[in-house]
C-alpha cells in the first residue's frame, strides 16, 4: 500500500472542504435530568401536532432503560435517548402507504422539504451559537416485475431530507443533526432530532493540527488494523481516501460530556474480489480530549478537565 498516496489523497480531500480554522473551543455539553428529557418530548411532539401532524392524545410513555418510548394513536411512535437527548418520530404509516403520484424532480423535493422544515420549526432545534444547513436528499423508490419478467415503472415513496448542525461555522460530525420524510400526501412519516444540549461552557481553545499530521495519524491507525495480512497489500490497493474536519458526535445512544474537535477519514480498500471499508477517526488538537476507540464499539470516555481547562472556563 502506497502510504504517502493515501496520505495525499486524504489532504487533498480535506483542502476541496475549505481552510481549516487556527484554533476551535472545545464546547461543554448539557446532560439532561428526567425532567428535561420530558419537557423536550413534549416540545417535540407539540411542534409535530401544532404543524398539522402527530395527534398527542392517548399518548402512552414507556420507560426502557435507555430510552423512553411514547405510543401514540394510528400505530406512532416517539422515541426519546437518555443518554444524547435525541429525538425520533415514526407516524406508523405503512411503508407503500401514500406514495408520490409521479416522479419528481430532486429540487421540487428540496422546496417541499425546507416548506415542511419551516412549518416544524427545525431550526429552532439549533444551539445558541449553531446553526442548521440543509445537506442531502435521499429518494425512497420501489419497483417490481412479474413472472413474465415485464417490469413497472417507478415508484417515489418518500422523500428524505437531512441537516448538518455546526457550532461557529464548525460541522458536528456523525449521523444526520435533523432527517425529515415525507410521504406523497405531504404527510410526515418520519422525524429525527440530534442535536445535544449545550451547556453554555467552552472548556478550552485549541490549536488544529495540520492536514498532513491528522493524514499520518489515519494511516497509523489503519496499518494497526491491517497488521494481520498475511501478505503485504500491493501498491493500488486504495480504492478511496476522504477527510472530514468538525466536531464528533458520537451517537444518540452514547453519553457524551464535551464536543472536541477530530478528523473523520473514510478509506476504502479493494484487493482481488474482496473490499473494506473502514472509518478512522483522529484527533485535530495535540491534546486529546477525547479517547477514540479503535473499532469504533467502546464508548468514548472523556478526559478529566486540566487546570487549564478550569481556568478557561471561568
Amino acid at each position: 500500500m502506497n502510504h504517502q498516496h493515501l496520505i495525499d489523497s486524504l489532504c487533498q480531500s480535506q483542502a476541496s472542504a475549505g481552510a481549516l480554522p487556527a484554533r476551535a473551543d472545545i464546547v461543554a455539553l448539557r446532560q439532561l435530568t428526567q425532567d428535561e428529557t420530558r419537557s423536550r418530548v413534549s416540545r417535540f411532539l407539540n411542534t409535530l401536532q401544532d404543524s398539522g401532524h402527530c395527534p398527542t392524545d392517548r399518548a402512552h410513555v414507556l420507560e426502557r432503560g435507555e430510552r423512553s418510548v411514547v405510543h401514540l394513536p394510528e400505530g406512532a411512535r416517539a422515541v426519546a435517548y437518555h443518554a444524547s437527548g435525541a429525538l425520533e418520530y415514526r407516524s406508523g404509516l405503512a411503508p407503500f402507504a401514500a406514495p408520490f403520484e409521479r416522479l419528481e424532480e430532486p429540487g421540487f423535493l428540496v422546496r417541499q422539504l425546507g416548506e415542511a422544515a419551516q412549518r416544524l420549526k427545525l431550526t429552532s432545534w439549533s444551539e445558541e451559537g449553531g446553526s442548521l444547513a440543509f445537506e442531502r436528499l435521499w429518494q425512497t423508490k420501489a419497483q417490481g416485475a412479474d413472472r413474465e419478467e415485464r417490469v413497472s415503472p417507478q415508484l417515489l415513496v418518500r422523500a428524505t431530507g437531512a441537516w448538518r448542525h455546526a457550532l461557529a461555522g464548525i460541522p458536528v460530525l456523525g449521523a444526520a443533526s435533523v432527517a425529515l420524510t415525507l410521504a406523497g400526501d405531504g404527510r410526515v412519516d418520519g422525524l429525527s432530532v440530534n442535536v445535544r444540549p449545550l451547556l453554555g461552557e467552552s472548556l478550552d481553545n485549541a490549536t488544529i493540527v495540520s492536514q498532513e499530521q491528522a493524514a499520518r495519524q489515519v494511516v497509523e491507525r489503519l496499518l494497526s488494523l491491517l497488521g494481520r495480512a498475511k501478505d503485504p497489500l500491493p501498491p493500488d490497493v486504495i480504492e478511496s481516501a476522504t477527510m472530514q474536519f468538525g466536531y464528533l458526535d458520537t451517537g444518540r445512544r452514547k453519553t457524551q460530556r464535551l464536543l472536541a474537535p477530530v478528523f473523520v477519514a473514510q478509506v476504502g480498500l479493494r484487493h482481488k474480489l474482496e473490499r473494506q471499508a473502514y472509518i478512522i477517526a483522529v484527533h485535530a488538537t495535540e491534546r486529546p480530549y477525547l479517547e477514540l476507540p479503535l473499532f469504533g464499539t467502546e464508548a468514548v470516555v472523556t478526559r478529566a478537565r486540566s487546570e487549564a481547562c478550569k481556568q478557561a472556563a471561568a
